[in-house]
Order: C-alpha cells, then sequence, then structure tokens
C-alpha cells in the first residue's frame, strides 16, 4: 500500500481519500469511522494545497490493545499555523475544500493533535479507533515512507502485548523493493512464532530461521511500563534512543550483522524507562535523531506527533524509511 501521500496537485486529494478508506476498512473499522476517516483525508488534503502548497500525508495502522486504530498525518513545510486556536474554530476553511477545516477534522477524529512552528511547518494528527490507545500500557506512533518510486516497502514494523509487557519490532530487509519487502515480511512472520522474553535471543532464532535468505537488520525492544524496564537488542544498522524529558538522548547499542547471517547473539541491554520518556526506534531512511534537532519541541506532544515530525524532518528521500515511538504514558491520553 502507499504509507504516503504527496499533495502537489488537485488529484492528490481524491488519491488520499481512496487510501484512507481502504486502511480504515483493511483494519476492520465500523462504517462510521470508515466515512470519518475519508472525509479528514479530503480535507485534510486540500487544504495542504491550498494554505502550504502542498505536503504530504502519512497512512499507517497501529495495534492497541482494544484493536487497531487508524493514523492519518498530515505534514507540510510551509509557514506552520500562527494562531492554532483559531485555526481550530468551525468553518475556518479553504475555498473548494469540504467547507470542514481543521475544527471539523478535530471533531470528526477520535484523537486529534497539531503541532505548528512558525516558519517551521506544520504536524496534523487525526487518529481513528475505539477504546483505549495503549498497547501493554505504552502509546505507541510510527510511520513507514516508501523509496521514492516504489510501491513496495523494505522497511517494517510490529508490536504486540505479550505476558503484559510491548515489544516492539523494527525491521529494514536488505535493498529495497520487492525483494527487500519480501525479506522484511520474512522476518515479521519468523517473530510472530517466537515467545521468548528476551530480545537477544528472538533476533538469534529469527536469524537462525531466515539462514540463507536475503536478510535484513532489526531491533527489538521490551518494555515492561509497570516496572519501568526496557529490554533491548539489535542487529545491524537499526537506530534505538531514548529521548528523557530533560531532553537528553541516550543511544541503545546493536551488534553489527544481519538477521539471517552469521553475525553472534546480540546481547541485551536493560535500562530504566519512566513516565515521559520516549523510545525511538528507526531504520537508515532517517537521519540521526540529535539533541538540537526537532526533539527539541517534541518531548511534550504524542508518539504519533514525534513520529510523524521525525519522517518529515529527517527522512533521508532516498531509501525507505522507518520511525516507530513508544512511550509509558502513566495515565491515558484523551
Amino acid at each position: 500500500m502507499k504509507h504516503v501521500i504527496e499533495i502537489s496537485e488537485p488529484s492528490g486529494v481524491a488519491e488520499c481519500r481512496r487510501q484512507a478508506r481502504a486502511l480504515a476498512e483493511r483494519l476492520e473499522l465500523d462504517e462510521t469511522r470508515v466515512e470519518k476517516a475519508a472525509i479528514v483525508a479530503s480535507e485534510a488534503a486540500t487544504n495542504l494545497l491550498k494554505h502550504a502548497g502542498g505536503g504530504r500525508v502519512l497512512l499507517q495502522g497501529v495495534p492497541a490493545d482494544a484493536g487497531w486504530w487508524l493514523s492519518l498525518a498530515v505534514v507540510d513545510t510551509g509557514s506552520g499555523i500562527p494562531d492554532t486556536e483559531d485555526a481550530l474554530r468551525d468553518g475556518v476553511s479553504t475555498a473548494g475544500s469540504a467547507g470542514t477545516g481543521l475544527g471539523a477534522m478535530q471533531r470528526l477524529a477520535d484523537r486529534f493533535a497539531i503541532h505548528s512552528i512558525p516558519g517551521q511547518g506544520t504536524v496534523i494528527v487525526c487518529e481513528f479507533g475505539t477504546g483505549a490507545r495503549q498497547l501493554a500500557g505504552v502509546e505507541l506512533g510510527a510511520f513507514l515512507s516508501n523509496h521514492p518510486g516504489e510501491f513496495a516497502c523494505g522497511d517494517a514494523w510490529t508490536a504486540r502485548n505479550r505476558d503484559g509487557a510491548l515489544e516492539l519490532l523494527v525491521i529494514d530487509g536488505l535493498g529495497h523493493g520487492r525483494r527487500a519487502e519480501a525479506a522484511a515480511r520474512e522476518a515479521l512472520e519468523a517473530f510472530e512464532d517466537i515467545s521468548t522474553p528476551e530480545p537477544g535471543d528472538a533476533l538469534a532464532r529469527i536469524s537462525s530461521r531466515l539462514a540463507g535468505t536475503r536478510g535484513s537488520v532489526a531491533g527489538l525492544a521490551r518494555v515492561e511500563a509497570a516496572d519501568g524496564r526496557l529490554t533491548y537488542a539489535g542487529i545491524g544498522n537499526i537506530s534505538a534512543l531514548v529521548a528523557g524529558q530533560n531532553g537528553q538522548i541516550t543511544r541503545l547499542i546493536s551488534r553489527e550483522g544481519r538477521v539471517g547471517g552469521q553475525s553472534r547473539r546480540a546481547n541485551d541491554e536493560n535500562r530504566a524507562l519512566v513516565p515521559g520518556d520516549l523510545l525511538i526506534l528507526h531504520s537508515d531512511g532517517i537521519s540521526t535523531v540529535r539533541e538540537d534537532g526537532p526533539m527539541r519541541s517534541l518531548m511534550r506532544q504524542s508518539p504519533a506527533v514525534v513520529a510523524a515530525t521525525l519522517m518529515r524532518d529527517l527522512n533521508r528521500g532516498r531509501d525507505d524509511a522507518c520511525v516507530a515511538v513508544a512511550q509509558v504514558t502513566g495515565a491515558a491520553r484523551p
């Protein structure tokens, strides 16, 4: 599927609406939410053209304990919105659009967030789903981006609740295109059959299953929210880091090699994770996340807004890209 819809001309509006509807149906959202997602996608794309001169819409399904959610992120690098409260009033829209504006987008979505900095652009996230947004006490945000000109995506991610702990896996199939996508899918399928609680052991078992294949690189995190415990292991160049509320970034270590190759077992790295900390995993399609970069303005934003902003600002634009963000919130967000 298309994970990113470029909005540079009016034809992008219909494509955005079609892709949002298709994903909502694939996630088995109810008919009302499917229609709301399509309306919001159409309005978002139209407003990108009218107000920002274009931009991108990111679409992703995100698992939660109560079922799947659809995340729709609208990103641009325009002039920003000087007064978001005024822009959220119903009726503030654009001639030629659906006439609903940001206020109605907020009302139609089950969850809504906006992050805008004058001169740097705007990120809007609309989410559709039911029940709590957390998975194993952790809130997730993640987005993928295909290699330019490719329909297939060689990056992938998955998350699950295993015995009350979150397990978050990010995969980058070697190369790009359909062969890389197949390699990533093989790793995800192998992960589904593995039940060990140790990330390093899990990656070793996946690697054994994929011996002789094209292979991939991978990072696997296990978050025990109740105990504030993070365990991480990685093979290859998946980047993993924890951004604390003080803005300090701690980088986690991955072992050299590839999943499916003859690499040594990745060691488990343990550290504390407190409510508010952001755990970020990303592929090499995303540039290095630095303390003086976009993170400075993102620590109070939701994981979905963080992931969408990093995808906008740090996407290298010449490879598949994946960024996944997890946060122990301590309480459910509204």
